[in-house]
This record gives structure tokens, sequence and C-alpha cells, in this order.
């Protein structure tokens, strides 16, 4: 059975952003899958180009489409948007790709010029485009001594390709293929790492053009990001399951720090007890050597085409949020929380901030026993013996 790539041909109307004469060279390499469809593209008249024939044949593949045009043509219109446009133009004269200077070049031209020269600069900047859009991350501690110099580690090509083989053996272990990428974009005190790998292989129905029933199978691509804070040693982590976390948070650790236990791997914390007890989730009598806990800041985020970020703070929430609290906690995914501890013979509070999945964050170390054992006490440090290595599991948190 032939393979079959889901990334079809969708909006016709794209085809016109491209000036003829530009898309008949783009689409030059693949003449004999038209010509195999009636569509003799080599003698097309740019004066009067086919689009709806050729829109046709895009919309209605067959097992033998070739995949470096579809996925040209992904590339291509995924990084055509407006807002493309000046950073396209600025990635072509960095790499000395001549654009044409027409004032009446669109951004797809611009793109399918790119594609021509240098397709895989196309290609990163797609996946920095969909690395600095994701909003949601797990986020895992690293153990780097609180007194070591904090360096933002380089990803050579021959790191990368290193991590790329550990990987891809995983993968291929986990039957999602081999190929994965990975792409790295150092921003100030932060490094985002996008990894492009495949999925289990898909079946599905489909319709083909004489009217029978077919069946498509194909590896869908999946796009994990992870972000290397330097500043407070951590690691977001943006995947699809808990196997696929645990792997990227041992391989870079090994890779990049020379340990594959650098990032501490427990999924430790959940804020659920804030939603599912209110006040009650803040009590403190069975505790010893405490004397009073209040919630006084937690962050929420809510997702849509532009995702939105809440910080809420007050020198008591819960009193703030009376009797409603439930109604008034119950959207958005809950990203952090910071309460005040009071212990037994000392006139200062001391701050704890908790961040899924396993970052606590105290004023002073020897407040830890304690502490602990009110999170597991409460429900925010839940104790369990499952390890379900594909689990999937949400995500939290905004890369900041």
């Amino acid at each position: 059975m032939s393979a079959f790539n889901p990334r079809i041909f969708t909006n016709p109307d794209r085809l016109k952003h491209i000036a003829p004469k530009r898309l008949k060279t783009f689409l030059g390499p693949w003449q004999s899958y038209f010509a195999a469809r009636g569509l003799d593209l080599a003698a097309a008249s740019t004066d009067d180009m086919p689009l709806d024939q050729i829109a046709d044949i895009l919309l209605n593949p067959d097992a033998s489409v070739p995949e470096e045009m579809v996925n040209a043509l992904y590339y291509v219109h995924e990084t055509a948007t407006n807002d493309d446009m000046e950073e396209l133009l600025e990635r072509a004269e960095a790499a000395g790709i001549q654009i044409d200077t027409d004032q009446e070049v669109t951004t797809s031209d611009v793109s399918v010029q790119i594609w021509l020269a240098q397709p895989m600069l196309l290609q990163r900047h797609h996946a920095e485009t969909v690395a600095f859009k994701r909003s949601n991350f797990m986020y895992f501690a690293g153990t780097r001594p609180k007194k070591a110099s904090a360096e933002l580690p380089v990803i050579s090509d021959a790191a990368a390709k290193t991590m790329q083989d550990r990987m891809d053996n995983w993968f291929e272990g986990k039957r999602r293929g081999r190929k994965c990428k990975i792409f790295a974009f150092p921003r100030g005190d932060k490094i985002w790492l996008l990894i492009r790998h495949g999925m289990p292989m898909r079946r599905e129905g489909k319709h083909q053009e004489d009217g029978e029933a077919g069946i498509a199978f194909y590896r869908p691509q999946q796009h994990d990001v992870l972000i290397y804070d330097r500043i407070n040693d951590e690691m977001g982590v943006n995947a699809g399951t808990k196997g696929e976390r645990q792997l990227y948070l041992k391989v870079f650790g090994d890779v990049l720090f020379g340990n594959d236990e650098y990032f501490n791997l427990s999924e430790r914390y959940t804020l659920n007890p804030l939603r599912e007890l209110g006040p009650e989730a803040l009590a403190h009598e069975d505790i010893e050597g405490l004397a009073g806990v209040r919630l006084v800041e937690f962050g929420r985020r809510w997702q849509g085409k532009v995702s939105e970020l809440e910080i809420r703070k007050s020198e008591n929430l819960f009193k703030g949020l009376g009797e409603n609290w439930k109604k008034r906690l119950e959207d958005g995914l809950l990203t952090h929380a910071t309460f005040k501890f009071a212990f037994d013979g000392s006139k200062r509070e001391r701050s704890v901030t908790i961040r899924p999945a396993n970052i606590a964050r105290y004023e002073r170390d020897e407040d830890e026993q304690i502490i602990e054992a009110w999170l597991q006490a409460r429900g925010f440090w839940p104790i369990s013996d499952e390890d379900d290595e594909d689990e999937d599991y949400e995500v939290l948190e905004d890369a900041g």
C-alpha cells in the first residue's frame, strides 16, 4: 500500500498569490505528475495559467502524489502571511538570496523564491514560528549548583546530530519512525528548541476520484517545543506524552550538561486542590510547626488564537474571592501559585511558589521539610506509584 502525505493542498485561491512565471518554475520539478493527471504544465502559458486545473489536481491527490511537492506547498503556504513578509525579506538578505524588487511582489512570491534558493531556510523560519507561538509548558528543575555560573548551552551541528540519532532510536521503538529534526533558537537568557518528529502511522478512509472508497496510509508529523532558562536553570517542555518529555529531558541533559539525570523527571506538583477544595486546601492545623497559610498569588492562562495570561495578587486571595471562589477559579489553566507560610516561633512569614510539574521555590531551604509535609497532606504533591510512559498529561504555562 502506498504511503500518503496528509499535507494536502486545501486553498486554491492561494495559487493566485504567486506570480504565474514563478508558480510554473516552482511546480516544474513535478511536471511528470501533472502530465499523468492530464495537464501538460510545460506547455502551459504564463499569460493564462490553468489555475483551476492545477488546483483541482492538488485538491484531489492520488497515491502517486510527490511527497516533495506536497511538503514544498506546505512550507510556502505556512510562511506566506503578511506578518512574515518583513522577516522573510531580512532572512533572504542575510542569506544572500536575491528577491525581486518589484513592489507588487506578494509574501507568497517571497516564500517561493526562498524555497527555490534554500528550502531549509524556509523550514527553519516555519519551525521558529511554531516554537514561539507555543504557550503551554510543564517546567522541570535542573540540578546546577546554586553558585555555579549560568551559561546558555550552545547546540552545535554535531551535538544536534547526536541528540537526533538518540531520539530516533526511541521514536523508532515507539513506532514513530526516524529522521527527527532539532531547531534551536537562542534569545537572551533562554533557548527555544523545536523537535519535529513523526507519529505512529494512521489509516483513514478516503474518497477516490472514481467514486470508490479507498484507504489513506500516512505518518502524521508532530512539533514539540522546549525552553531552557539559564537564569532559573529549568526546562519547559511542551510535548504530547510523558515518554516524550522524559526522552527530551534525558537526552538534552546528557548532551548539553553531561548528565542524563540533570533535570528532575518527577511530575510532582499539581494546583488542582485550589479548585477542588478552595479555602480548605490551606488547612494547616495537622502540620506540626505551621501557624498559618495564605494564598497570595496565582496565574492562569486561557487558550485561543492569542493566549491570555492573568496574574492575580492579594494579601489573601480566598478572602477576596469570597463564597464565589469555585466559580471564579473554574476557568483557564492554573500556571503557578504563591503561598505565605507562618511558622511557629517566627514573626516573619515566608513565601513558597509552586510551578508544575516539579518546581517549588522556597525563601529558606530549612522550611522544606515542613512545607513538603503540608503539600502532600493537602494534595498539592500527590503520591502515586503509577508510571505510564506514554500517558498524556496536560501542559502548563506560558514561555514568558
